[in-house]
């Protein structure tokens, strides 16, 4: 299987997102929350945006990140340093943005505190820098329910499940295999919305292919396929 990026619909609605918050201009709100379930691809449109883009910065939230640590990684990816205070952190990102503005993305921004949040809130007020925050649907709640904060989102971008062309367009580009109607809407349902369970059905269907031959994909093919990955949806989990 080949290593492609799928062009979704979302990640269309992503970059013109961060392409409006990117030229905000110093002193107006330029904050942007893009959300979704767990394997729904925020990550990797994330990353695969902060490579195409020569002023961006990707900063991925590690678990009980305080803020020193936040901000020492942040100031690492910007020009290298690690500052141990948190004060002489956040000036330095100040300074640094200052002199070359970066549209910064935070991923599982959801694990943040909110005291972490209003330093990245400090940073933008003070610079203008656009800041991307991306997570699971508790960070879009938490984030709504703070006024000062909500305040400052302009786009948001909500990452819904996998369709029936995302997964025509992956067996395409991913596999050379061309994907029947019937085979593509059962996929969806057996992924649950999910591109990394999708990712792992279609490992299985590809080994199949190749070994019978096949350039199609049918219905009784994707049924012959073990679901050893089914679980619950994360809509029935949030009920």
């Amino acid at each position: 299987m080949k290593n492609v990026f799928i062009e979704t619909s979302r990640v269309m609605e992503f970059r013109q997102a961060a392409s409006v918050v990117r030229d905000t201009v110093k002193g107006q709100p330029g904050f942007m929350v893009a959300w979704g379930h767990a394997g729904r691809g925020k990550t990797e449109c994330a990353k695969e945006y902060a490579v195409r883009t020569n002023d961006a910065v990707y900063v991925r939230v590690l678990e009980s990140w305080t803020p020193r640590a936040m901000l020492a990684s942040i100031c690492n990816e910007i020009n290298g340093m690690r500052p141990s205070r948190v004060d002489y952190a956040k000036r330095v990102i100040i300074e640094e943005l200052d002199r070359t503005p970066k549209i910064l993305l935070i991923d599982e921004a959801d694990r943040l505190i909110i005291g972490n949040i209003e330093h990245l809130r400090d940073i933008h007020d003070e610079t203008g820098a656009p800041i991307v925050l991306i997570g699971e649907p508790s960070l879009y709640g938490r984030l709504s329910s703070k006024r000062r904060i909500w305040e400052r989102v302009t786009r948001v971008v909500e990452f819904g499940p996998v369709t029936d062309e995302d997964v025509v367009y992956f067996g395409m580009k991913a596999c050379a295999l061309k994907m029947l109607p019937d085979a593509a809407t059962e996929l969806v349902r057996r992924c649950n919305g999910s591109f990394r369970l999708l990712y792992h059905m279609m490992v299985e269907i590809e080994r199949k292919t190749k070994a019978n031959k096949l350039k199609e994909v049918s219905l009784e093919l994707v049924e012959s396929v073990p679901n050893r990955r089914l679980a619950p949806s994360p809509e029935k989990e949030a009920r």
